[in-house]
């Protein structure tokens, strides 16, 4: 393993990550101590993650058998690796940009964690602030996010912190069209890794790459909205992301700012635990 920017970020995520911890997106596999964790996912039912397969979805019973079936399967392997696993029964079906609509998630885990999931975000600001909100206060957020140089958008630039903070401005949503020919042009023709998988889903939210990081707009992104922030580049066999680790406590100078865009998405989105 191989942490580009030499950081201490890995004690710092033994030290920080504990309790209640809500899983979105992808496995989080980097660097987590999944043994002082108890986990619950939180997922599309198909957001280009993996499809959440539910006994309340099912139709048929051959779809019975097949949802039993890889529901023992998923617990099986919980009981070899634990909350490195997850598992179908326990996920909460989610759109995460619509965390704050639930008020059973207001402050309701220690830390929240997301593997390859802020990239496919059409409003990464907006996205955050939903994570700020079902996280208490005080306690951390952790977020790999795949460093375009390692990945199918190579042939891209990095996002600017400005076109980021335009988006969250203009509250910009999943019809955002200004991206998808960037990432065709990167994702499908130059590279091709993507081809297959467009063949199949639309070039569309939330199946694409909005928007490209680095190791500098990721930090960028994180300071201006947060506070406490370690960030480093994990490069293994395995994983080539962005990792970025910050108290689940708002800038000062973000939120005096941006309070009352905040307040014009929705009033609970300040409505995290004291």
């Amino acid at each position: 393993m191989a942490l580009l920017l030499n950081s201490d970020i890995g004690s710092r995520v033994r030290r920080c990550l504990a309790g209640r911890v809500a899983r979105a997106g992808g496995a989080m596999n980097q660097l987590m101590p999944y043994e002082q964790c108890t986990v619950e996912d939180i997922n599309l039912p198909d957001g280009g993650f993996g499809r959440v397969r539910t006994a309340a979805g099912a139709r048929t019973l051959w779809q019975r058998l097949r949802v039993a079936k890889r529901y023992v399967l998923q617990e099986w392997k919980f009981l070899r690796k634990g909350y490195a696993v997850s598992r179908d029964r326990k996920t909460i079906l989610l759109d995460m940009h619509s965390a704050h609509h639930d008020p059973s998630l207001r402050g309701r885990y220690d830390c929240s964690i997301s593997s390859n999931l802020i990239e496919h975000s059409p409003n990464p600001i907006f996205l955050l602030l939903n994570f700020f909100f079902i996280t208490r206060k005080g306690g951390y957020q952790y977020h790999a996010i795949p460093h375009y140089k390692f990945t199918y958008d190579m042939y891209r630039e990095p996002t600017k912190l400005e076109h980021l903070v335009e988006d969250f401005e203009n509250m910009m949503d999943a019809s955002d069209p200004t991206h998808k020919e960037d990432y065709i042009q990167s994702a499908i023709v130059k590279h091709g890794w993507q081809r297959e998988f467009h063949e199949k889903y639309p070039v569309a939210y939330p199946y694409m790459h909005f928007h490209v990081f680095d190791e500098h707009n990721t930090r960028a992104l994180f300071e201006f909205m947060f506070e406490d922030v370690v960030n480093d580049v994990i490069k293994t066999e395995e994983f080539s992301d962005n990792i970025v680790i910050f108290r689940n406590e708002l800038n000062a100078r973000f939120l005096e700012t941006h309070k009352g865009h905040m307040e014009r998405y929705s009033n609970t989105l300040l409505g995290s635990s004291p």
